[in-house]
């Protein structure tokens, strides 16, 4: 079958007349442009003399755009298999305790009553939770900790409350000039920033205790003259902390009592091991041996590398698992009860309009201060699908965070989007670990995860500490069997149908059109975004460098998870369509194209030469071509008798 330029290579006849299709709607803020773009006239300058039924679907499509998105789609139907073991899973969860202990912070007794007031009135904080109920009585006796939690249950209180407290009760009162006695080790910028902003926040009646922050992306310079100055607990990423560590005399662990390594199986996911290690040992070489050190560490999962990196840096721990309370299951997965999650079983094209339908549910249930994350495969794709939504969908308002962003971009996106009412943030994973954004009530994934590990970070940043949240996962017909993956760990979601979710698209304004069924409304919805794309050079670039990291991203997944995510299932064609292009797969930017044009197949290819000879013989051929044994010197020419 071959593939026409529309990308789906099917046969199509659902038209829909370029006259009445609304491409200026205000509620879509998409202007009325010129007949389709340089692709089609680039395309009908190609297919001359070509055949007559070709040369009439082209003819066809000068009049109206030709849509197949509803027709000769896979079939959506889940097995019968995951849908029985949903009735045991649900069993089995009303067993599961709650996120929050009996305990209240004022009955602590060692806690100051500053504390204790700091936290009811300036952060609303009253109640513990069970990591902080098991680990704040441990690491005030003086132990080590070792602590398996899951993401969104407070464990970042659960480590500064009793720091804090040992710190501040230090008797004279510390000064800037005494050195660091607290380090704390995150993985990624924008979780170290918010725990410094917990951090601030905490120490509110202990003004002589400064935090200091170091991160990548900002100055050394600036950094050395802050820590000349003087910091008490000291925040920061692995990589700038050891190149401190190893460079900078002004930095001394002499005095060093805490030190806390956050979020351990995020930090060996992203290959920080070594420079974990080379911290650890920069530490205990320059320590003040008479000095007590304590440290914690902390983690959601409990990986052979975190337990290998407890070894190195806990001594006689106390093992706190705080995610398996109530649930003797190894294999279960600590999801909050508050948690709402479903999937949608979506055809690859029909997933761009699904998505749109589902971003705009809570923008129709007047759901107005609703912040959403949509988390993406690849950082082409979080700029491809920002732009677009943002220039056909105006009614939302859209940020986009990625590593390869810049650390001043990424800091600004991360407190716009914590600052703002109402916005969706399009994200790789880069957010999906430890950051605590306030107001997010749904995650969208819009790809789907590799691991079932990666499911529960990702939607952990909604539902945080006994707030309510939701959660869906997209997945093509040929990915159902994910399901099941997260049934094998009592984790459970409810299915929301594609219709429901179309029918949000149905209930927006069509200036000059009516709309009666959800599928002509996804049609045109999906047009205004396919003519964006080309009519628009910079969204066309976009959207093929989105399809291509796209395509090495799926490809490039494990042979452990091919089960699922198989390559081979994928068709192309239909994937192309949810990226809005209608160019077929193997002229977008080389995908499956071929290294030379099929016409000049016959034709010998001619090199480029300036005059002379078609082929000219090297000077270096003759050295080329010398024996091994060749002395190298000229040969004497021999007289002739």
């Amino acid at each position: 079958m071959n593939c026409d330029e529309f990308g789906d290579g099917l046969e199509n006849d659902c038209v829909i007349n370029r006259e009445k299709d609304p491409v200026n709607s205000k509620v879509f803020g998409v202007n009325r442009r010129s007949n389709f773009s340089r692709k089609e006239k680039g395309n009908d300058a190609r297919l001359n003399g070509k055949n007559s039924n070709y040369q009439k679907k082209n003819n066809d499509r000068k009049n109206g755009y030709v849509s197949s998105m509803f027709r000769n789609n896979p079939e959506v139907q889940l097995p019968i298999a995951i849908l029985n073991k949903q009735v045991d899973i649900q069993a089995s969860n009303k067993n599961k305790n709650s996120l929050f202990s009996t305990s209240m912070y004022k009955d602590l007794t060692d806690l100051h009553a500053h504390m204790v007031a700091n936290l009811e009135q300036t952060l609303g904080v009253t109640k513990l939770t069970t990591v902080q109920s098991q680990t704040i009585p441990v690491l005030q006796s003086g132990k080590d900790a070792m602590v398996q939690s899951e993401t969104g249950s407070g464990k970042t209180f659960a480590y500064a409350v009793p720091l804090i407290e040992s710190l501040h009760k230090i008797r004279p009162k510390l000064s800037r000039t005494d050195g660091l006695r607290a380090l704390i080790i995150l993985p990624t910028r924008e979780l170290a920033l918010q725990t410094y902003e917990n951090f601030i926040k905490l120490l509110k009646p202990y003004t002589w205790i400064v935090p200091g922050m170091f991160t990548g992306g900002e100055k050394r310079k600036s950094e050395k003259a802050r820590m000349r100055k003087g910091i008490t607990i000291l925040i920061g990423t692995p990589g700038r902390l050891l190149d401190h560590a190893q460079n900078t005399k002004s930095i001394s662990f002499k005095s060093l009592q805490w030190l806390i390594i956050d979020e351990a199986d995020r930090m060996l996911d992203l290959g920080y091991e070594k420079d974990i290690t080379s911290i650890l040992s920069i530490v205990d070489e320059h320590r003040d041996e008479s000095v007590p050190r304590q440290t914690a560490l902390l983690s959601a999962t409990l990986s052979e590398g975190v337990q290998r990196l407890a070894g190195l840096s806990l001594k006689d721990p106390v093992y706190i698992d705080a995610s398996s309370i109530g649930n003797t299951d190894s294999e279960c997965m600590a999801i909050p009860d508050s948690l709402l999650q479903y999937y949608v079983l979506a055809p690859p094209k029909l997933r761009l309009v699904t998505l749109s339908g589902v971003l705009l549910q809570k923008l129709q249930k007047g759901q107005i201060s609703s912040k959403t994350l949509v988390f993406m495969a690849t950082q082409d794709m979080v700029d491809f699908y920002t732009e677009l939504l943002t220039t056909v969908l105006t009614c939302l308002t859209m940020f986009k965070l990625h590593g390869n962003m810049t650390q001043v971009e990424r800091m600004e996106v991360f407190k716009s989007f914590k600052a703002a009412n109402h916005g969706v943030l399009f994200c790789t994973d880069v957010a999906s670990r430890g950051l605590d954004l306030p107001l997010v009530d749904r995650i969208i994934q819009y790809n789907a995860p590799i691991t079932t590990t990666d499911y529960v970070h990702r939607v952990g940043r909604t539902a945080r500490v006994g707030q309510k949240g939701e959660a869906t996962l997209f997945l093509t017909p040929h990915e159902a069997m994910f399901i099941a993956k997260l049934q094998d760990h009592s984790i459970l979601a409810s299915e929301l149908k594609m219709d429901k979710c179309l029918t949000s698209i149905l209930t927006m304004e069509f200036e000059g059109e009516h709309v009666k069924t959800a599928e002509m409304a996804a049609n045109i919805l999906q047009s205004r975004f396919e003519t964006a794309v080309l009519e628009q050079d910079r969204l066309h670039e976009l959207g093929c460098n989105a399809f291509k990291s796209w395509v090495r991203s799926y490809a490039s997944y494990p042979k452990s998870s091919r089960e699922v995510f198989n390559f081979k299932d994928c068709h192309l064609g239909h994937y192309a369509k949810s990226f809005a292009i209608r160019d077929a797969p193997r002229i977008i930017g080389g995908i499956g194209k071929p290294k030379k044009d099929p016409r000049m197949k016959n034709q010998r290819k001619i090199p480029k030469a300036d005059s002379g000879a078609l082929f000219k013989k090297r000077k270096s051929d003759k050295a080329i071509s010398a024996s091994e044994f060749d002395s190298g010197m000229k040969a004497k020419k021999r007289k002739m008798n």
